[in-house]
């Protein structure tokens, strides 16, 4: 019990010293992962169930033209994150580039797919500022 009260001390020290920012930063941060896998997870859910709904639709018969609409946004978007995670991943960035050997960057460098991929990061880089 004492040990609750001393970290509610804490905690309120923190504050009072202008701290409240950090602790806001913290506790936004904590758990944005988990919370993109739980939603990736009910998308990946409800992209089955709506894949298996419309088996039973047939052509003729077509889709309202927002819920394509929806569904092609929604593949879009996912489409941009997963794209832009690759790349971020795939070493490729500025940020991992100096961990290369120079022989390997001056390589690299010349490829028209690290061309391709740039164009790529710069695009969805401005469409995630939006």
């Amino acid at each position: 019990m004492s040990n609750d009260i001393a970290n509610t001390y804490k905690k309120l020290q923190q504050i009072a010293e202008g701290h409240l920012g950090d602790m806001a930063d913290r506790c936004e941060t904590d758990h944005e992962v988990q919370m993109a896998r739980a939603d990736l997870y009910k998308i990946g859910k409800y992209a089955i169930e709506l894949h298996d709904m419309l088996r039973n639709v047939s052509e003729e018969q077509g889709l309202e033209g927002w819920v394509q609409a929806k569904i092609t946004k929604a593949a879009d978007y996912i489409g941009s994150v997963k794209h832009h995670l690759e790349y971020e991943m795939s070493g490729m960035n500025s940020d991992n580039q100096e961990a290369m050997p120079a022989d390997a960057l001056d390589a690299l460098e010349s490829a028209e797919p690290v061309q391709e991929t740039r164009k790529l990061k710069t695009k969805y880089s401005d469409w995630s500022k939006r």
